[in-house]
């Protein structure tokens, strides 16, 4: 088979990533070598999956070098070619976006130069374009910073009269101390802010006061950090994660529905995320309106194509199915048809299959399609995780109470727990608590309705409306109120 550190890299190209690459590698420039090319359009054809009989290391040969005996090292020596260009190519797609970086560097040059008129004219240039800049981000105050480095370097060199001189100087220090401090809170926040999740007491950790004195200000209400957008959604995702207050997750809620031109896709979805999480914590707590609360934030992400942590990925399929349960919890089965119809195509090839027949078994329970849900249920082959998994037990077996399959339940929690042994390593936290509690419960649960058990009833009953923390609680409470003792 062709090696697969070319197939591994391929596997995460878009349709544009494949195009810029054709062009990239059809440049002499980078590639002299024309039989790569030509390689390179026979792997490409198997496009996503490379994972055909057919792309073997002497079809491939054949078609590129028709009936001429088959030579390994040639095959080897043109597969030493693409992986390096593939290198070269992802390096040079992340260097598309240096050009600050490389301007600052001719300003520099200019100056050492003493080249007094292209100086100042680049200076201006660079002025321009940062204050047309949406982003003030870290590059944006590392620019400014090297800038005003570079016109202290051209006063001090060209002697200025002491007066304009004084004035200068006086400016410099303020603008000079007002963008890097900027520019430090924007490296200490946005490099280290895992350092600061949970609590109070982690920021204990930190070694350096420095780091605990910027750490401090940045957080503070009156902070003047919070005008930057990119450094007070940094400040407030650490807040949320802290102290788990309303206010800020309002706060960081607005940034995510407005600030789309401010901020990139890798961080609008991963405030995403936080703001979910927010939602889900809050409606462990037993405020159930935060539901629908989750359910319009996934419709905001899917406006924003927020489909997976980097633009131009598959559909994350752990991202939609989590859509499907929260559509389905707030009644929205509508629109669940018709996102599942649209969005199933973008995801991975690999999961495609079990996440379509997965979805299509979670809709056929929530309209009362018992029979219907197993059958799609016991067509996956491959559930790709342990979370779904679970995800997809917790559904067979609600299915089989449904239909009044009891004593297959019984195996079924046999198997569970058992399942949960093996994967206890993969399973921990808060996830097994609430598991290890829906089997808990719905044993009880099967046991009231069996034997009318009106003790077991009660107790359930006092349990479920006490603990929060369980799976599928409202489904439980439900069938619970269903019971007649």
């Amino acid at each position: 088979m062709i090696s697969t550190n070319i197939t591994d890299i391929l596997k995460t190209f878009s349709e544009d990533e494949i195009k810029k690459f054709k062009s990239f590698i059809a440049s002499p420039y980078y590639n002299k070598n024309k039989n790569v090319n030509a390689f390179f359009d026979q792997i490409i054809k198997f496009h996503p999956e490379y994972n055909s009989v057919k792309l073997s290391k002497l079809s491939v040969f054949e078609k590129i070098f028709g009936k001429s005996k088959y030579n390994d090292g040639l095959i080897r020596s043109l597969s030493f070619n693409l992986n390096n260009l593939l290198k070269n190519f992802l390096i040079d797609q992340k260097n598309a976006n240096e050009d600050l970086k490389n301007e600052l560097l001719l300003l520099e040059e200019y100056n050492r130069r003493k080249l007094n008129k292209h100086f100042l004219k680049k200076f201006e240039e660079l002025n321009d374009t940062l204050h047309n800049r949406k982003n003030k981000d870290e590059i944006y105050y590392e620019c400014k910073v090297k800038m005003q480095r570079q016109m202290d370097y051209f006063v001090e060199i060209n002697r200025f009269n002491q007066k304009d001189y004084n004035v200068f100087k006086n400016y410099s220090i303020s603008s000079m101390s007002e963008n890097l401090s900027f520019y430090i809170c924007h490296l200490v926040i946005s490099n280290n802010s895992l350092i600061f999740e949970e609590t109070d007491e982690s920021s204990n950790t930190l070694d350096s006061d420095l780091i605990k004195y910027i750490f401090k200000e940045i957080l503070s209400e009156k902070s003047k950090y919070k005008e930057n957008t990119l450094i007070n959604h940094n400040r407030l995702q650490i807040l949320i994660n802290r102290e788990r207050k309303e206010e800020h997750y309002q706060e960081l809620k607005k940034i995510f529905l407005t600030g789309i031109d401010l901020l990139d896709h890798f961080e609008r979805y991963n405030i995403h995320n936080l703001l979910q999480h927010f939602c889900i914590d809050k409606i462990f707590e037993g405020k159930a309106e935060y539901r629908k609360e989750r359910f319009e934030l996934y419709k905001a992400s899917l406006d924003q194509k927020l489909f997976s942590l980097y633009e131009d990925e598959y559909f994350n399929d752990m991202l939609f199915g989590n859509i499907v349960i929260v559509a389905l919890a707030v009644s929205e089965i509508d629109w669940l048809e018709d996102f599942i119809k649209q969005y199933i195509p973008l995801l991975s090839p690999d999961v495609k299959d079990t996440i379509e027949k997965y979805s299509t078994a979670k809709v056929s329970f929530a309209k009362k399609n018992y029979q219907e849900t197993l059958i799609h249920l016991n067509t996956i082959e491959n559930s790709n995780y342990v979370r779904n998994d679970t995800t997809l037990r917790d559904l067979k077996m609600m299915s089989l109470y449904e239909l009044g399959l009891f004593n297959e339940l019984h195996y079924q929690f046999d198997a569970y727990n058992h399942f949960l042994k093996k994967n206890k390593k993969l399973v921990t936290g808060l996830r097994f608590t609430r598991i290890k509690n829906f089997l808990k419960y719905f044993q009880m649960l099967l046991k009231a309705n069996e034997r009318s058990d009106k003790k077991i009833f009660t107790e359930l009953q006092y349990e479920l409306n006490e603990n929060p923390n369980v799976m599928e609680r409202r489904w439980l409470l439900s069938k619970l109120s269903e019971i007649k003792i």
